[in-house]
């Protein structure tokens, strides 16, 4: 039972491994290209938080809490 348990512990850290990779992986060309120049940053920084608004919204929208609707 204890190497099952042993086992089983080890999959969260496997894919949390996966992901953060995934992500470096899709971001790091992004952060190169915004070092270059100011006004690519400013680019990004402002995709970023217009991607962040339209999930919450969209988030928003599906997961409508039953007293508000």
């Amino acid at each position: 039972m204890g190497k099952l348990l042993a086992t089983l512990t080890k999959y969260p850290r496997f894919l949390l491994g996966f992901v953060l990779g995934i992500f470096i992986s899709a971001v790091r060309p992004f952060l190169d290209w915004g070092r270059r120049s100011p006004l690519a940053a400013v680019a990004l920084i402002g995709a970023v938080i217009s991607g962040a608004i339209c999930l919450m919204q969209i988030l928003d929208a599906m997961l409508v809490v039953s007293g508000e609707a």
